[in-house]
């Protein structure tokens, strides 16, 4: 290390040397340079106040040539039309000097300098020119050779000077990488310790310079020390974030190796590790061609045994990241919708084609009868019934699917809501002689009038439409904790065994002859199951054929708005 400073010490000072002496002869030359440019002005003053230019120039200038800077000084007389009218090399002037530069600056500006080699001398001269208003430019100029020479002549003393310079700090050089090398060595040596285990034992040194270094060290030690705990506990807490994640999560680098998975994706993906390169194991087609696609953002959907996930492939600045969503639940949720829409266009077509035909028979006079066109506008009105029942539900099924109801909470008489439904059924209960039965003592629940009115419509009318004739229908309602239990029990045709569980999907009729023809829509009990299971309650069903259908609702206390 002593060699290596003491090399770059010695190639500094050969620099700065080498820059000091150039800087130095510049600094001499252009002192030189203006020094004698003012002189050579000075002698041209004399000379231009000496001239008579009504006289012979000629023999004027070779009685002043005395005046002159030095005995190799040129003089010319120029008129304004750059004609040389004079000169002491008169044998050979020929040119017009009204271009020269020094010519064209003393016009300008009453004097005029310029650098050049001659065209009459064939040297390198310098060229003073000066011009007083006056029909006349008289100009000096000398060889430049000659400052070159001075600066010539100083070249051994600088020589000399910069010799005794190099040599005295060559050896305080030497000496001082000697002390900086050592503490650098040391202070090395304390380093490589400390990219170890993040620890620094490092003693003070002379110079306040080092000791300031030393300081950094062990204050740049605390804050790895600290950065590293704190690290760590970051990477404990992504671990245990990715480890709870309910998405399969998998972070790899630009080659495609495993720098981090979660259980979750271990369990989807197979037995996976950290390091191993995804493609070993990785058996999905459509999502090895993503990642070779290099597209910043890809879904790939692939399905494993009976679950279909959506894996999100996403690049990063060190690699790639896949997530995979479980996506079985929206699929099937999309399938029921699909179904939904086509059933409900199956209800709906079925109406709307009994009406169409019935109104083109009436609008065409076809019928004549009195009695059958009653019978056809009673047709056509019971099917526009039916419609509108179908589409009320499905408006109330979807609104409470989505949540979209803004359910006034407040205090309910139930004995009273009972009423109003039995009320609505009047006629069906004394078409079909049904006896209903509901003695419970007055309670008050908390909940939105709407909702527990349909929810009970459902229940006692499906219960009075499917009974038998002569049958009895069963209402009690009692609290239960906090909240209230409802029971409906009828003595009606029951649920066969295979039925019971598919009841409260939408649509789903265990006798479409009769639901039709009691005016259900197929809804009624999907409707109910989503009100209880916003409500947050429980529903149960129990029905033996023939004999009769009991449902228990228990709905939790609401809160008031």
């Amino acid at each position: 290390m002593t060699k290596s400073i003491l090399r770059y010490f010695i190639v500094i000072l050969i620099v700065a040397l080498l820059s000091s002496c150039t800087i130095s002869a510049m600094l001499v030359s252009n002192s030189i340079l203006d020094t004698t440019e003012h002189d050579m002005l000075y002698s041209l003053k004399l000379i231009d106040y000496a001239l008579d230019y009504s006289q012979n120039l000629d023999e004027q200038i070779d009685e002043l040539n005395p005046l002159a800077y030095s005995d190799d000084t040129r003089i010319s007389v120029i008129d304004l039309q750059g004609n040389v009218v004079a000169d002491t090399a008169r044998d050979s002037i020929s040119e017009n000097h009204l271009n020269r530069n020094e010519v064209q600056e003393a016009l300008q500006n009453g004097e005029g300098y310029a650098q050049r080699k001659s065209e009459t001398t064939h040297e390198d001269t310098l060229y003073v020119a000066l011009y007083n208003q006056g029909d006349y430019i008289v100009r000096l100029s000398i060889p430049y050779h000659g400052i070159t020479d001075y600066l010539a002549s100083l070249i051994p003393a600088f020589a000399l000077s910069s010799g005794i310079s190099f040599f005295i700090a060559f050896v305080l050089s030497r000496k001082l990488a000697i002390t900086i090398s050592k503490p650098i060595i040391e202070i090395s040596e304390g380093l490589d310790r400390m990219s170890k285990d993040f620890r620094v034992d490092l003693k003070d040194y002379d110079y306040q310079e080092f000791n300031v270094i030393v300081d950094t060290i062990y204050n740049l030690s605390h804050r790895l020390r600290k950065s590293m705990r704190q690290v760590k506990l970051e990477r404990i807490k992504i671990d245990e974030i990715l480890k709870q994640m309910n998405e399969g999560f998998v972070l790899l680098d630009e080659d495609y190796q495993i720098l981090s998975i979660n259980e979750k994706a271990a369990s989807i993906l197979g037995d996976m590790k950290v390091h191993d390169c995804i493609f070993d194991y990785l058996y999905f087609p459509d999502i090895i061609q993503a990642l070779k696609n290099n597209i910043m953002k890809q879904q790939v959907e692939i399905k494993i045994d009976h679950n279909i996930y959506a894996c999100y492939i996403s690049r990063v600045d060190f690699g790639t990241t896949l997530l995979f969503v479980d996506i079985t639940a929206s699929k099937k949720a999309e399938k029921m919708r699909s179904e939904f829409f086509s059933n409900v266009s199956h209800e709906l077509k079925t109406p709307m084609t009994s009406i169409r035909g019935y109104s083109d028979l009436l609008a065409q006079g076809v019928v004549q009868n009195d009695r059958q066109k009653q019978m056809m506008l009673e047709k056509i009105q019971t099917e526009v019934d039916s419609m509108s029942r179908l589409i009320n539900d499905i408006l109330m099924l979807s609104r409470l699917e989505s949540m979209d109801i803004e359910a006034e909470i407040l205090p309910l008489k139930m004995k009273g809501i009972v009423d109003e439904v039995l009320e609505s059924y009047e006629v069906e209960i004394a078409k079909h002689d049904i006896h209903i039965e509901y003695d419970f003592d007055e309670m008050t629940y908390m909940g939105n009038h709407q909702q527990i009115y349909t929810l009970l419509n459902n229940l006692i009318g499906n219960a009075i439409k499917y009974n038998k004739d002569h049958g009895q229908v069963f209402v009690d309602i009692e609290a239960q904790g906090d909240g209230m239990k409802i029971v409906v029990e009828d003595t009606g045709i029951g649920i066969p065994l295979a039925d019971q569980g598919r009841v409260f999907e939408r649509f789903y009729r265990v006798d479409k002859g009769r639901s039709k023809q009691r005016g259900g829509t197929g809804l009624g009990l999907a409707i109910v199951k989503h009100i209880v299971s916003n409500y947050k309650g429980t529903i149960s069903l129990k029905s033996e054929l023939n004999v009769g259908t009991t449902i228990e609702i228990v709905l939790p206390q609401q809160k008031r708005n």
